[in-house]
C-alpha cells in the first residue's frame, strides 16, 4: 500500500542534490502515492535555485494540488494558527504539518533537527522521515544500484554519521516488518569504509 508524504524544504534540497546524478525523486514513486510540496516550502525552495540550477527539475514537475508531485495550498487553518509562533517552527515547516493534518498524510519528510524536536513535543503520535530514511527504504527494497556513492554524494551536502544510518535503517525496518541482514547492515553503514573507498 502507497503512502503519501508532505515534504520539508531541508529534504527537497538533500534530494534534489542527489537527483543531479541520481534519479533519486522517480525512485521514491515506489515509496508514495503523492509527496505535498507545501507553498511556503516551494517559495523557500524555489529562492536558492537561482545558485543552484538542478531544482528547476522539481520546480517543473508540481501539479496544483494532484499528482505525484502535488504543490498543495491546503492546510488546517487551527493548526496552522496554532505551530506559526512555536519555537522550533519556521514558516515553511508550520505550512507542512498543518498541510499533513488537511490530506492526512502518513508522513512528514524533514531533516530539520529543530522542526522534529519541536513536533516531537506538539504530537508524539507524528510519523517524521528523514532523508535517510527513505534511501534506507529505497535499499532494503533493492531500489538502489549503487549505496557507496549515493551516500558520497548525500556526505557532500549532509554530514551523516553511522550510527544515524544505523539507526534510520533498523526503524524502517521495523515499520514495514523487513528483514535486515547483519552483514548488509555493517556493509552499508560503516561509513568510514564507504567514504575512503
Amino acid at each position: 500500500m502507497y503512502q503519501t508524504a508532505v515534504i520539508d524544504n531541508a529534504s527537497l534540497v538533500y534530494l534534489s542534490h542527489l537527483h543531479k546524478t541520481k534519479p533519486i525523486f522517480d525512485s521514491l514513486k515506489n515509496l508514495f502515492s503523492t509527496i505535498y510540496f507545501p507553498l511556503e516550502v516551494v517559495r523557500e525552495y524555489a529562492i536558492g535555485a537561482v545558485k543552484e540550477p538542478h531544482r528547476e527539475w522539481i520546480l517543473e514537475r508540481l501539479n496544483p494540488e494532484q499528482g505525484f508531485y502535488s504543490h498543495c495550498s491546503s492546510y488546517d487553518s487551527i493548526t496552522l494558527s496554532m505551530v506559526t509562533d512555536f519555537n522550533g517552527i519556521d514558516k515553511g515547516e508550520a505550512e507542512a504539518y498543518a498541510q499533513l493534518r488537511k490530506v492526512n498524510a502518513n508522513f512528514i519528510i524533514s531533516d530539520d533537527k529543530q522542526f522534529i524536536s519541536a513536533l516531537n513535543k506538539l504530537d508524539r503520535n507524528i510519523k517524521i522521515y528523514t532523508i535517510l530514511h527513505l534511501i534506507c527504504w529505497l535499499d532494503q527494497l533493492k531500489l538502489i544500484l549503487d549505496w557507496n556513492s549515493l551516500i558520497k554524494d548525500l556526505y557532500i551536502v549532509r554530514k551523516i554519521k553511522s550510527n544515524e544510518l544505523i539507526k534510520a535503517y533498523k526503524e524502517v525496518a521495523e515499520k514495514f516488518s523487513l528483514d535486515i541482514n547483519k552483514k548488509i547492515l555493517s556493509e552499508r553503514c560503516s561509513l568510514s569504509k564507504i567514504l575512503n573507498n
